[in-house]
């Protein structure tokens, strides 16, 4: 399972391992550098030393040591060599005894210093110049010049076991800082995770009945407080979703007693007078169940959509006949209620779509229009060609701003007490529901205090 405990911790050890790394080895370099250049210094002093001391006079170039400079004092180095260029020794230390040094050089100015095995066998540091011995007199003078070739080794064992000193050091203090870091960043990082912990406890105390609840958004750190707001906005769709929900089973509940209250009623008058049956009551039967059987089908039509069980096949539909075909079978009752009726949608109107998908829409649309309009009132449909829109327009009594909100609502209806007609109050959402399917937009609004407007518009 992944831990962002784990996560940060893992990283921000691998991140401070890496500083330590970085800066132990930066240390040791620059240090190492610094001791090696003071080492070398050194060694470039007794160079010199030994240069001063070298004369070239009748006797050809010699190197004079005082008393005081000889080997064992501290002023000589242990191991050197003197040749002149021809390869001729001049003069040589004791200890080297049959070995010789590496005839490497530079100029005076840039003599050339690299590492060197001791004839002990231990790691020394050599270096190698050439330059030109100081005259004994005035008469060596006028002799031509001799130049000489100097190599003098020191042993490095002081300096190497200064650097392994150092690196032992380097890698202690480190690797103990390091284990110092794992205790604290822990620390830090529960400190750290607590308030996740907190939101977590908090939200397992959230059950479908308290779905009132809110974090508290003031008291989470900033970087917490975006992702706790977003729950809370959650919490708040999620309690609407629960109450309409409640709401649609309530309603249904409601709709659903109507008309089984209606088949008992007639089924017991029935078995209490059997002989006085007539094809009277067996209308009202099939009327009942028929509504109810509508209601049933709609809401599977809607189960059926919202789980993409509905398949849509995309064709060209003529706009203007559908409408009219749709209205024929309405205009009997718009004509009961001197409903005015007028189509402005021109002949080349086409929609790529599912025809009978939109033929739903248009005939639950129609259908509520007809059946909400008040007497002598009017319908109107109208396209626009530029945005392909269509819109449904009729004259309504009774209708607020607030009523438009709850239009697509399942079995909402303005008049809980008309159950008797053939609305469900499952039209306009099925329709909405069939909208979204094809990518189109299902709206409604008010445009003036008696005017309804559906607006299918392309998403």
């Amino acid at each position: 399972m992944n831990s962002i405990r784990k996560q940060l911790t893992i990283s921000l050890l691998l991140g401070i391992g890496l500083l330590l790394v970085g800066s132990g080895a930066a240390i040791y370099f620059f240090t190492r550098v610094a001791l090696v250049e003071e080492f070398d210094n050194g060694l470039r002093a007794k160079a010199v030393t030994m240069m001063s001391l070298t004369e070239q006079g009748d006797e050809g170039v010699k190197l004079d040591v005082p008393d005081s400079y000889r080997e064992g004092a501290g002023m000589l180095p242990q191991y050197y060599e003197l040749w002149l260029t021809n390869g001729a020794i001049c003069s040589r230390s004791e200890a080297l005894k049959r070995v010789e040094l590496p005839l490497e050089f530079g100029p005076q100015n840039s003599p050339k210093i690299w590492n060197v095995e001791l004839p002990n066998g231990e790691a020394g540091r050599a270096i190698g110049l050439k330059f030109t011995p100081a005259y004994e007199d005035e008469d060596a003078r006028r002799r031509a010049p001799a130049e000489a070739i100097l190599v003098v080794v020191a042993e490095r064992q002081a300096l190497d076991e200064t650097l392994t000193v150092l690196a032992m050091v380097l890698g202690f203090t480190g690797l103990l800082s390091l284990l110092i870091t794992l205790p604290v960043v822990n620390l830090a990082l529960r400190r750290g995770l607590a308030p996740l912990g907190e939101l977590a406890r908090q939200a397992t105390e959230i059950t479908a009945d308290s779905l009132q609840t809110r974090f508290p958004v003031e008291s989470m750190p900033k970087e917490l407080q975006p992702v706790t707001q977003r729950l809370n906005d959650l919490l708040g769709r999620l309690a609407e979703s629960f109450e309409r929900e409640r709401r649609f089973s309530a309603d249904l509940a409601h709709e659903l007693r109507t008309p089984l209250a209606e088949l008992r009623t007639l089924a017991e008058v029935e078995l209490a007078w059997p002989e006085g049956g007539s094809s009277e009551k067996h209308r009202e039967i099939l009327g009942i169940a028929q509504r109810m059987e509508t209601m049933v089908t709609r809401l599977m039509e809607m189960i059926r959509s919202e789980n993409g069980k509905i398949a849509v096949q995309v064709e060209v539909v003529a706009v203007a006949p559908l409408v009219e075909e749709i209205w024929a079978a309405l205009a009997e009752e718009a004509r009961k209620k001197q409903i005015q009726f007028s189509l402005k949608v021109p002949a080349e109107a086409r929609l790529e779509t599912d025809k009978s998908l939109i033929r739903a829409i248009l005939t639950n649309l129609l259908s509520n229009a007809v059946e909400y309009t008040p007497d002598s009132g009017r319908v109107e449909i109208s396209w626009r060609s530029e945005t392909e829109e269509l819109t449904i327009s009729n004259t309504v009594e009774d209708l607020n701003a607030e009523d438009v909100g709850h239009l697509f609502e399942r079995l909402w209806r303005k008049d809980k007490s008309r159950t008797g007609n053939e609305h469900c109050g499952l039209g306009l959402a099925l329709s909405q529901t069939f909208a979204g399917l094809l990518g189109y937009r299902l709206k409604a609004r008010l445009s003036d205090e008696r005017t309804l407007v559906m607006t299918l518009t392309w998403e």
